[in-house]
């Protein structure tokens, strides 16, 4: 194809685009010249570690940046219409920008609570998207988008809050508010990595009709190569803020040309590198323990339902449930893996063991009955001093905006002081907290740096660093690799490894991917409808190719 040919089928054309965080002494460069194209109907991906620039990109394009960050060099060119209009967003201004978003360049974020209205159902916030730019969406033409993308119920989850669906149903949802208004380009950020295989082939299933139908062009941000090699045209790979390859997919990871891509396609086999470190990413060695007799965690008969009330004002009230008498046992120093599609209800039976929400049932902690924190208890925490850890799916959401690393990670020592050995003075818990940021492979940098300043990765290394801070006997890690690069998510999961070995943690690692929890784990449980599915079973640690 000439350069001609390209140019006249370019809907998206990124020049020369760099990017910088605003600071007295002049800008620091997170973008450095990065130059794409996007054709009109194509699928292309954008992959990289986390930290990157990826995100960024696609926030440039939408001009979504944060306050702090600003375009500093290059152009955006959208060709728009029939007409053959091609407009520069870099140097539009928000008016037009509000009549290109939505409606011509939609976007799938990361984290899709962060991205809900917390006080609207579920309903109206998809109907929105097609009012705000003059046109109509009724409640069937909502309900029927739902069945297409795959919900249980539909009619229930128009009348349902965010915080009355799991992760990977708002990612649907957002999926949903983005699609209903038939964009020419939809950026999609790491849009299936909330989901299990079955819900992550039904969206990409979608996506791909979405593409075929209304010729809508997809730039596909993705930590999963292998859903990149499959689902993408064509394929970009960024390091260190430029893209460094392109080229057809199966071109660039059959026969990569850059170490970097080499390397990256090197590492698609998630596998857990022997004790010591990581020496060769794609071997993995088998990992086993000798479980002592009594579990440091027990389950009896936990349940948990929610109350629940259908569309419009006088909707009728029930309770729906999501746990239903779970019987679990997890050793002492054991990695207990538990999988499962997503509303199966992991999440909630995680958040049951750290007291956050009301159940019924028993629950001991190291031979200890814990009592329900909302029956008896004045809503009161029961672990003092941290013994119960959670890193949360969505980091983002768990982290407070408006502080900077540093004070996150060290503000568990502040409030626990008086139950440590260590960490007292201010000077002790700095030094615990750079110990922290080295151990989870963040810079010293990052410690001044607030939580818009991170890539989706990176807030994810802060909250497991965070949670590790009180030293805990047991970490519950909820989705805690799904945002990261495959190299990050190696590293994660070895040190989930080396801290079991040296610290005797036990860890309940819940995940979607079946590779990572295969490898990592020396039981897992599968979790459907609430109730464990079948037998446990013994895991057998696997390289996957």
């Amino acid at each position: 194809m000439s350069t001609h040919e390209a140019a006249q089928k370019a809907l998206l054309d990124v020049r020369n685009l760099s990017v910088g965080i605003r600071r007295k002494a002049g800008h620091l460069p997170i973008i450095d010249r990065c130059s794409f194209v996007v054709n009109t109907g194509e699928i292309v991906a954008l992959v990289g570690e986390s930290g990157c620039g990826k995100t960024l990109t696609s926030l440039s394009i939408s001009r979504l940046l944060p306050s702090v960050v600003e375009i500093t060099g290059g152009e955006i060119l959208f060709h728009r219409g029939e007409g053959g209009e091609t407009v520069n967003l870099r140097f539009l201004g928000e008016k037009e920008l509000c009549g290109i978003r939505g409606k011509e360049i939609a976007m799938i974020f990361q984290e899709p609570r962060q991205s809900l209205n917390p006080l609207m159902r579920i309903g109206e916030q998809i109907a929105e998207a097609p009012k705000l730019h003059g046109g109509t969406s009724t409640r069937a033409d909502v309900a029927e988008l739902l069945r297409r993308l795959k919900f249980p119920n539909p009619e229930r989850i128009l009348g349902a809050f965010p915080h009355q669906l799991s992760g990977g149903m708002c990612q649907r949802v957002m999926i949903a508010i983005a699609t209903i208004c038939r964009p020419k380009l939809l950026i999609a950020d790491e849009p299936t990595s909330s989901l299990d295989t079955e819900n992550q082939d039904n969206i990409i299933a979608l996506l791909g009709q979405i593409n075929r139908e209304f010729g809508t062009a997809v730039l596909f941000i993705s930590h999963d190569l292998s859903l990149v090699r499959r689902f993408c045209d064509r394929t970009l790979v960024m390091r260190k803020e430029k893209i460094m390859e392109e080229g057809p997919s199966e071109s660039v990871f059959s026969a990569p040309t850059h170490p970097y891509t080499a390397e990256l396609v090197g590492a698609i086999p998630g596998s857990i590198p022997p004790q010591g470190g990581i020496t060769n990413i794609a071997n993995v060695t088998s990992i086993s323990i000798t479980r002592k007799a009594m579990p440091f965690i027990s389950m009896r008969g936990l349940s948990n339902a929610y109350v629940s009330r259908s569309f419009g004002l006088f909707g009728k009230r029930e309770m729906k449930p999501v746990l239903r008498n779970v019987n679990l046992d997890i050793a002492t120093g054991e990695i207990f893996g538990l999988a499962g599609e997503s509303g199966g209800g992991k999440s909630t039976l995680a958040r049951c063991i750290l007291g956050l929400i009301d159940y019924d049932g028993e629950i001991l902690i190291d031979g200890r009955l814990q009592q329900n924190a909302f029956r008896g208890n004045g809503g009161k925490s029961r672990f003092g001093g941290g013994t119960v850890q959670m890193i949360f799916q969505e980091p983002g959401a768990s982290l407070n905006p408006t502080k900077k690393i540093g004070w996150l990670l060290e503000e568990p020592l502040v409030i626990h002081r008086r139950s440590l050995d260590c960490g007292g003075t201010a000077q002790e818990r700095s030094r615990m907290v750079d110990e922290m940021l080295e151990l989870v492979g963040l810079e010293p940098f990052h410690k001044a740096r607030r939580v818009h300043e991170l890539s989706g990765g990176q807030k994810q290394r802060a909250c497991i660093g965070r949670a590790l801070m009180l030293k805990p006997k047991m970490l519950i890690a909820d989705e805690a690799v799904s945002s990261l690069d495959v190299f990050s998510g190696v590293q994660i999961l070895c040190l989930f490894r080396d801290l079991r070995e040296t610290l005797g943690l036990t860890i309940l690692f819940i995940s979607h991917d079946m590779a990572a929890t295969e490898c990592l784990c020396d039981r897992i449980a599968v979790m459907k409808d609430g109730a464990i599915d079948g037998n446990l079973r013994d895991s057998q640690a696997r390289t996957v190719l």
